[in-house]
């Protein structure tokens, strides 16, 4: 958290990438000088003991265990609904007059009859 707090105030503190590499630097030489060293860790390495077993999991959250919803359950009922055939009423087409517009020889409208 210090660790953090301190890079932040030099995040904000420097606009250049290079004056915030020197300032890196400087301090980075100052803490050696001052008796500290630095480790390196190769990748995948951990600073847990491989002796003891960890005190809780990383993904351990406070909220509950929500439950899930299954997509294959979800798809089939969507293929159920669109594939669900419609209530025939009659079996017989329902007849019904419709318009037809005569027209002339240009185009034009001339009148609208109703044929069965």
């Amino acid at each position: 958290n210090l660790l953090t707090n301190y890079l932040r105030t030099i995040l904000s503190n420097y606009s250049s990438k290079n004056s915030l590499r020197n300032e890196l630097r400087r301090k980075t030489a100052e803490f050696i000088s001052q008796g500290g060293e630095i480790t390196h860790h190769s990748a995948g390495e951990t600073g847990e003991s491989i002796n003891k077993p960890r005190t809780r999991s990383a993904f351990v959250t406070a909220e509950p265990r929500q439950t899930r919803t299954y997509i294959n359950d979800v798809i089939s009922e969507l293929d159920r609904r669109k594939n669900k055939k419609p209530l025939l009423t009659s079996s017989k087409p329902i007849n019904r007059p419709k318009k037809k517009i005569i027209y002339d020889d240009f185009g034009e409208p001339i009148r609208e009859v109703w044929s069965d």
